[in-house]
């Protein structure tokens, strides 16, 4: 393993520790199902081959269920002997892809305890895995690694490190808007601002008539094609839009296709009155990096000057409460949870735990949670004027990692509310929680720069030690969020209104049963069948100093 760049110069150390504290059995039921599929050997291309063979190496190293990885911890030392995991591991599988896949799909049953089917004749295809990974069972926890994934090209780091974004900038959805229509029409669910669609004038809740003059854009078209047409229309150096907006206009726009560009992480940020009460409201997309660049007015700046400038601004407006919303935050940067965290908090919360981390055996061992390094327990350090003592989170089961982590930091010293949305499934009406990911990764440079391994490494626990939110975050109500389909800030929009109305009154209105006309029937359909966005998705870590292996 010495032929790759990065050495951990301290595995020798750390092999010899927990050969006297290590079972040599690692503690699965039955090793048998993980058995690899070997009736095939792929050790051809020599790039791959150091590709797969590092992100054995790392995964065993960093993941937060080492203990479910082999070799077995008090073994581990092997690794580092040449062609030692091409040999006993690797060569079976195609791709570097393919082995992280039965890397996570061997975590499950070692966390989850239930019984999966065994690998043999699977021919270690990572799509084999994701049928598991991705796959749960009533009541079964998401507690083991389906979060992992090997960046080939770096987009995540140029996201969230550099706040690039490229495209159109519009999140798209169908809605079905009418019960006698079984069919449903294309709209605008969200713009990124300063996108291409957003300087064009396309927002929230306007309806697409026609992509390129096509206006057989229609739900039950695009679906008979797999979305084909849609796709392809999304992904051109310029489209014609036609779209109607909520009050009934229609409007011709041409926007071009951008790639890396600056857009701004903060969609919304405004003052709005409840009652006799001043309430702030702030949208966030992702949380970048602090020091990403943002295009606010025409002006690009780091993201930690926006979110400064923006809450000074709600301090010197008195606002007695604060809407966050994070509807559609997949989550970014672990830093920027922190600041913001630092900038919701109450000033008494200064210096108390903010949350704690947990890592695997090995890196314990290392140090990497000791006082002053990158995974030590992290306290408040109350910014800002902002003295709120109700803060409303607007959340959905898109909500994520980063996002979770900042109001589960706030939760033991606020009075924290959350908003979600019902959905309907199977025509049942089902609560949902937030996405649920209590863990986060760090990037490792694997044979070259451009191939960046991200491996769940570490789990969060507030002050209280709850962290163990796999399954969500439960939101205190919940609305049908499409029922007044308005943009953002717009106090009649479903989610906003809830928040308004219990600040007013201190109730949450009963939404279970439609406030719409029963001809009237918003279901999202579209996003996980067509059109994948590239949002930013997880917690991510940036340490200080560079992690060598």
């Amino acid at each position: 393993m010495k032929k790759y760049s990065h050495i951990f110069f301290l595995l020798s150390i750390v092999a010899i520790f927990f050969v006297s504290c290590e079972r040599d059995d690692d503690e699965r039921d039955d090793p048998t199902r993980y058995a690899i599929d070997t009736t095939r050997t792929y050790t051809d291309d020599t790039y791959e081959n150091r590709l797969k063979d590092s992100v054995w190496y790392y995964y065993k190293y960093l993941s937060l269920w080492e203990k479910a990885i082999s070799p077995t911890t008090s073994r581990i030392g092997v690794m580092d002997s040449v062609d030692y995991l091409k040999n006993n591991y690797t060569k079976y599988f195609q791709s570097a892809g393919d082995v992280l896949g039965y890397l996570m799909y061997t975590t499950k049953v070692s966390v989850v305890g239930n019984k999966v089917k065994p690998n043999i004749g699977s021919g270690n295809y990572f799509s084999y895995f994701s049928d598991i990974l991705y796959t749960h069972q009533a009541g079964e926890s998401k507690a083991y690694d389906w979060y992992s994934f090997l960046d080939r090209g770096g987009f995540v780091t140029g996201a969230i490190q550099q706040g690039y974004i490229s495209g159109f900038g519009m999140d798209l959805m169908y809605l079905q808007k009418d019960a006698n229509n079984l069919n449903s029409g294309l709209y605008i669910r969200f713009v990124e601002k300063n996108s291409a669609a957003y300087k064009a004038g396309l927002r929230r809740g306007q309806q697409i008539i026609s992509l390129n003059g096509d206006t057989k854009i229609d739900y039950n078209s695009q679906k008979a094609s797999n979305f084909r047409e849609l796709n392809n229309y999304l992904n051109l150096a310029n489209l014609a839009i036609e779209y109607k907006t909520p009050t009934g206009q229609e409007k011709t726009v041409s926007i071009a296709y951008a790639r890396n560009s600056y857009a701004d992480a903060v969609f919304a940020d405004t003052v709005l009155v409840a009652g006799n009460k001043n309430v702030a409201y702030l949208g966030l997309s992702s949380f970048l990096s602090t020091d990403a660049w943002v295009l606010d007015k025409g002006v690009t700046k780091p993201f930690q000057s926006r979110l400064s400038e923006v809450f000074n601004s709600f301090s010197s407006k008195n606002v007695e409460n604060i809407v966050v919303d994070l509807r559609y935050n997949g989550g970014g940067s672990v830093l920027t949870a922190e600041y913001l965290s630092d900038l919701l908090v109450r000033s008494s919360a200064s210096g108390s735990l903010m949350y704690s981390y947990k890592i695997n055996d090995i890196l314990k061992q290392l140090g990497w949670d000791d006082e002053g390094e990158d995974f030590a327990p992290v306290k408040f350090n109350k910014k800002g004027n902002l003295n709120v003592s109700n803060i409303y989170f607007l959340v959905s089961e898109e909500t994520a990692s980063a996002s979770e982590l900042l109001i589960n930091n706030l939760t033991p010293y606020m009075n924290v509310y959350m908003i979600g949305t019902y959905r309907s499934e199977n025509n049942t009406t089902i609560a949902k929680n937030t996405y649920g990911k209590p863990v986060g990764f760090f990037p490792i440079d694997i044979v070259s720069i451009s191939n960046e391994l991200y491996v769940t490494s570490f789990q969060m626990f507030n002050k209280n030690g709850y962290g163990d939110y796999f399954d969500g975050l439960k939101p205190n109500t919940h609305v049908w969020e499409y029922d007044s389909f308005f943009d953002f800030g717009q106090q009649e929009e479903s989610m906003l209104s809830a928040a308004l109305n219990h600040i007013k009154s201190g109730n949450f209105k009963s939404t279970a049963t439609r406030s719409v006309s029963p001809n009237t029937n918003f279901d999202r359909k579209f996003m996980e069948e067509g059109f994948k966005s590239n949002k930013i998705r997880g917690m991510y870590k940036f340490p200080t100093k560079k992690i060598h292996f």
